[in-house]
């Protein structure tokens, strides 16, 4: 009598389990919301309708960003540029300055940064480099150095700087990535 009360609790457990899986297919097929990896419904016995006209799916949560546009980009031998502009130019008061090493601010028109870490950054690490030790000033850079900086009106740029004059009254020169808000 035991073992027939044990084998009707398994068969029981068993159908239990065979219906808490079809609940879920059920749930997880519900709408046609969710595909299997193959890209594909799986199939079952019972017939879907199609999703409602104008139904979309949630995006998907690993979906890269969007590469960042460019707004500006070009060799400049500097001056007094502000980089809201296109192509940068001197305005007024507001701008920034480069030459003898040292880049500088003027009136709020960028915060900057000289990026120390290997390689060439991107949208993405210039905005971080500054947002972590934005000056209006910095010295010392060397031709090869990257420079990030944000603008008073948030565009990112990134000055590769190709040459810096041996005084500060010298010029600075580079290739400038501006890019759009």
């Amino acid at each position: 009598m035991a073992e027939a009360k044990k084998a009707g609790c398994i068969a029981g457990a068993v159908a239990l389990m065979g219906a808490i899986g079809a609940l879920l297919t059920g749930v997880a097929n519900f709408g046609g919301l969710f595909k299997s990896d193959g890209g594909t419904q799986p199939s079952s016995s019972s017939s879907s309708s199609p999703a409602a006209p104008g139904a979309t799916q949630p995006p998907a949560a690993n979906t890269p960003a969007a590469p960042a546009t460019v707004y500006y980009q070009g060799h400049l031998e500097f001056g007094r540029f502000n980089f809201d502009l296109k192509p940068p130019k001197r305005t007024g008061d507001t701008y920034v300055w480069g030459g003898g090493g040292v880049f500088e601010s003027y009136h709020d028109a960028a915060k900057l940064a000289v990026w120390t870490s290997s390689g060439t950054p991107d949208r993405a690490a210039c905005a971080s480099a500054v947002d972590e030790q934005g000056k209006t000033y910095i010295s010392g850079t060397e031709k090869g150095n990257h420079v990030c900086g944000r603008t008073a009106e948030g565009r990112v740029f990134r000055i590769d700087v190709t040459g810096v004059a041996e005084t500060s009254d010298g010029g600075a020169t580079g290739d400038v990535t501006v890019w759009d808000k």
